[in-house]
């Protein structure tokens, strides 16, 4: 049989959590809108400088725009398209330096914006590529590479750049999860495991004890993880 209120409090959760995914909704909204128009200002900026042939400045902002990183937005492929043939046109113009300024900042760009998974891959492996070919090139040209080293120097750069020695994203975010839940029952036993005269509940104060192990032990293996 239910208990009296049963009804009230369950239309009260639902108003609860109805009021909460409105709000989640329109904070995500508001944050998505916002990265969106500076990422648009930044390419914008952008075209500007790489119409004026203002290449450092134009890198710069075309830079700022990738490193807005927002899921499905055509500014980031534009940006990463307008660097790409800035960094074609200082190889054939024969500045291997400001080409690999163009083609890191590519790089860079998408690895800052990563999170449970690696945005622009296909932009980053073609960027390694070129990125090792300019290195050993101008390795050659100062002299300090002999031509018979030339292709091991550039396998050892590429092994460089495809090591991956960032925290495992699904670990950082159990160890996150892991830190909340100790937390978590911490505060639950403060408040549930002792009366009103501070004397100790059973029951509630083995829960507490329990969830405070597991959760604490979880969120150091997940350090260790990760």
């Amino acid at each position: 049989m239910l208990s009296a209120g049963s009804f009230p409090e369950r239309n009260m959760r639902r108003k609860y959590l109805a009021r909460g995914g409105l709000f989640l909704a329109l904070f995500l909204l508001l944050t998505g809108g916002k990265v969106l128009y500076l990422e648009r200002s930044h390419f914008i900026a952008g075209e500007r400088f790489y119409a004026a042939s203002n290449w450092k400045l134009a890198i710069r902002e075309y830079d700022a725009a990738l490193h807005l990183y927002f899921p499905g937005s055509p500014y980031v492929e534009k940006s990463a398209e307008r660097l790409w043939r800035i960094g074609e046109m200082f190889e054939k113009a024969g500045k291997p330096d400001w080409a690999v300024l163009a083609y890191a900042s590519i790089r860079s760009s998408f690895y800052a914006s990563r999170s449970l998974y690696i945005p622009g891959k296909e932009w980053i492996l073609r960027c390694d590529g070129k990125i090792a070919d300019l290195d050993v090139r101008m390795l050659l040209e100062e002299g300090s590479l002999s031509p018979e080293r030339a292709e091991g120097e550039k396998q050892r750069l590429l092994y460089v750049m495809k090591t991956d020695r960032a925290p495992d994203p699904v670990w950082s975010v159990f160890a996150e999860a892991a830190f909340f839940g100790w937390v978590s029952s911490v505060l639950y036993t403060i408040w549930k495991a002792f009366d009103g005269e501070g004397k100790l509940r059973g029951r509630p104060a083995l829960y507490g004890l329990l969830s405070f192990m597991v959760t604490f032990g979880l969120w150091v293996i997940a350090l260790l993880k990760a």
